[in-house]
């Protein structure tokens, strides 16, 4: 599946974000790639015309989603960055943007979940979050299991 292709195309560019500039580069070619092949999986999954009412809301929704992303990749760069030399003071820091990351994830499904209900069926919205959360824990498995544990040399 493409989705392979995509995961692999991140877990290259985690290691070459170091300064802010090639963050914000990689982080666009990123969405740019990821927007593109998602849309994709998407449109083949959901099946549905180029005219509904799904794809404002969908839209909207991805609008929202890659600025949590890049917040999500920003926090990784910053443990990549201090993993080494992890200070209680940093450790906590970073746990807290991650809880507060995943949080606010958690609440942009579901402020998009009502939207989306209302311009197709409860039915097709689950779906799309169904395959949205997959597409999601996919990626952060994948991330995940490239990081460094804390510690670990």
């Amino acid at each position: 599946m493409k989705a392979k292709f995509i995961i692999l195309f991140l877990l290259m560019s985690l290691p070459v974000m170091v300064n802010a500039q090639a963050i914000k580069d990689e982080i666009a070619l990123i969405q740019s790639a990821f927007g593109m092949e998602k849309r994709s999986m998407i449109e083949q999954y959901m099946g549905l015309p180029n005219d509904s009412d799904f794809w404002p809301a969908y839209e909207a929704y991805e609008k929202e989603r890659r600025e949590l992303m890049k917040q999500r990749i920003m926090i990784i760069n910053d443990y990549l960055e201090n993993y080494a030399n992890l200070t209680d003071t940093k450790a906590d820091a970073i746990a807290l943007k991650v809880i507060k990351n995943n949080a606010d994830f958690a609440s942009l499904q579901g402020k998009h979940f009502k939207r989306l209900k209302k311009a197709v069926s409860p039915t097709e919205a689950a779906k799309f979050l169904q395959l949205d959360t997959y597409i999601q824990n996919t990626i952060l498995l994948a991330i995940s299991e490239s990081l460094p544990f804390i510690g670990e040399k």
